[in-house]
């Protein structure tokens, strides 16, 4: 799915509680059974149900934390905590306007409490009363102009409503405070591009692409010229002391790593690599480079993680590149636009070399791990396979990823995965036909479109290419709605538990229930709300741990796994 897609089901908290943790988060100093003894010795002590409350929050018991707080009520009804205790409850219970009367209450008492008017917001907007919900939400950034949540949620609001000038204004509100946020300046230029602002499109496209440390190119001449002579330790010292000056540079830890792993220092290399991802997650080669020195030390779960980590953020460079030559064509500047699909299709390939690699590395691990299961083997002292066994590997997993498109010829991600190892093999022509079917099944898949796009670039068909590239930065209102609509409901978390309850009885004792968790993870996913997915995929994990769907599902999650 697209960026703008997966920005609507951003902004939702958790639960309720989540905005009032320094509120609610209490460790109870007596049990239920021993403050009810003390109720009945006090029964006008409205703070000893309040802790009553807590209690039974503490042992999950909602509803009766909820009448421990109704009965505080009673006694105090301008008790701040006890009427967001409740609320908090009755969001649990999927009470949403019983929780908005409560919160509406405290409100009236504390009007200028920026939680609070978030909360009443976000009832509002799951209890389907987005213009109620507006307003709170605008209340909130009126107190506290840099709350993300808020503006995240107002942005799928307007989006929905096809009020994109207000929703750029929320986009553009968060850009203030997090101008190095590349999806948000990616967001931005899709949704210029919706309103015709072609040149500013281009502008925060270029914006998104400056972000990325791969795009940089700044070095020290000291270090370089000693490195350059083979002074590896000297360029070394020169390098920490850099890192000593500028601890915030990315790129010289990422130097330096570089110069450790050249004599050898492989723990040095892997601890600068991963400081350079700490001060940049979005950092591509740091990224790359991680999962290599995992694969050299013979880590090939670590190595996939890292690889997979990879594929999302040179997807995500590859997005600003072909966006940026969609918003130049459309400007008129046809010229740049193609200069643009050119570096795109330059960057396009390390999604497909990664993509294999990380396939040729699960089938390495599957098999490690039926190994040392059935035979108690140790893991192999060698770092990888011969490379003449490389190709054999990842045509092995081309034919895995052809039968399983057999067996499920509607599984867009199964085609698109499978046009991924056709390209790095050669096979351009099926891969442009797998990319073509998983837009059949899904037309807002736009990593498919895209790499459709660059393969029939490639191929020399220029005016297919363009059209596929300007699609899968298109976003058609019913989109839109859907995204949103289903948001609501999987922010729901009794409503979500209930569906997948209903779903699981109704596929019982079928192999087509995991199918269903599949295809309702990847849903979660494309909505922006992975930890709904994350939950998905370990389900899966659990139920059938040596699977091919456990594979796919474990990948979706090294894929997350600094979320």
């Amino acid at each position: 799915m697209s960026y703008l897609l997966e920005m609507l089901g951003r902004g939702w908290l958790g639960r309720l509680s989540d905005a009032f943790q320094d509120r609610l988060t209490r460790i109870p100093a007596r049990d239920c059974e021993t403050l009810r003894t003390l109720i009945e010795q006090s029964p006008e002590e409205h703070y000893l149900r309040i802790e009553l409350g807590f209690a039974c929050l503490a042992k999950h018991k909602i509803t009766q934390a909820r009448e421990a707080f109704g009965a505080a009520l009673r006694l105090n009804p301008s008790s701040i905590l006890a009427l967001v205790s409740r609320a908090c409850c009755q969001e649990e219970m999927g009470l949403f306007d019983d929780a908005a009367t409560d919160l509406q209450a405290a409100c009236n008492l504390l009007p200028d409490d920026v939680a609070i008017q978030f909360g009443l917001g976000y009832c509002r907007e799951r209890a389907g009363r987005t213009g109620e919900a507006i307003e709170h939400y605008q209340a909130s950034l009126r107190l506290c102009p840099s709350l993300r949540n808020a503006h995240e949620r107002l942005a799928a609001i307007y989006l929905r409503q096809n009020r994109i000038e207000e929703a750029v204004e929320q986009y553009e509100e968060m850009l203030v405070d997090e101008p190095g946020d590349v999806d948000l300046h990616i967001t931005v230029a899709n949704l210029y591009l919706r309103l015709g602002r072609a040149e500013d499109a281009i502008r925060e496209f270029e914006r998104a692409l400056l972000i990325e440390p791969d795009n940089w190119g700044a070095r020290d001449d000291m270090a370089e010229t000693l490195e350059q002579a083979g002074l590896h330790r000297e360029a070394i010292e020169q390098l920490h002391t850099m890192c000593e000056q500028r601890p915030e540079c990315a790129e010289t830890h990422l130097r330096l790593g570089d110069l450790y792993a050249r004599i050898g220092h492989d723990e040095a290399a892997l601890k600068s690599y991963t400081r350079a991802l700490e001060l940049h997650p979005g950092y591509l080669e740091a990224t790359v480079k991680v999962g290599t020195q995992y694969l050299r030390s013979g880590r090939y779960v670590d190595a996939a993680s890292f690889f997979s980590r990879a594929i999302e953020i040179n997807d995500r460079l590859l997005t600003a590149y072909v966006g940026l030559g969609v918003a130049q064509h459309s400007a008129g500047r046809h010229a740049e636009a193609w200069s643009s699909f050119d570096l795109a299709a330059s960057v396009e390939p390390n999604t497909t070399l990664l993509y294999s690699e990380m396939a040729r590395l699960q089938l390495k691990c599957a098999v490690q791990q039926e190994a040392e299961a059935s035979l108690h083997m140790s893991p192999p002292d060698e770092v990888g396979p011969p490379e003449d066994r490389i190709s054999d590997l990842i045509d092995r997993q081309i034919e895995r990823h052809l039968e399983m498109s057999r067996e499920r010829p509607a599984h867009a991600d199964l085609h698109y995965r499978l046009g991924l190892l056709l390209r790095q093999r050669g096979r351009l022509d099926e891969a442009i036909l797998q990319f073509q079917q998983a837009v059949r099944i899904n037309p807002a898949y736009s990593k498919a479109l895209i790499k459709l796009g660059l393969a029939l670039y490639e191929a020399g068909r220029s005016d297919e290419a363009i059209h596929a590239l300007q699609e899968a930065l298109a976003v058609h209102p019913e989109y839109v709605d859907l995204h949103y609509r289903l948001g609501v409901m999987f922010a729901d978390r009794q409503q979500f538990r209930m569906a997948v309850e209903h779903f699981e009885q109704a596929v019982e004792a079928k192999p087509e229930s995991m199918e269903f968790r599949e295809s309702l993870a990847m849903a979660l996913e494309s909505m922006g709300m992975i930890d709904r997915a994350k939950a998905m995929w370990h389900r899966i994990c659990e139920m059938a741990p040596k699977s091919e769907r456990a594979e796919r599902a474990r990948e979706a999650i090294f894929r997350h796994s600094a979320d």
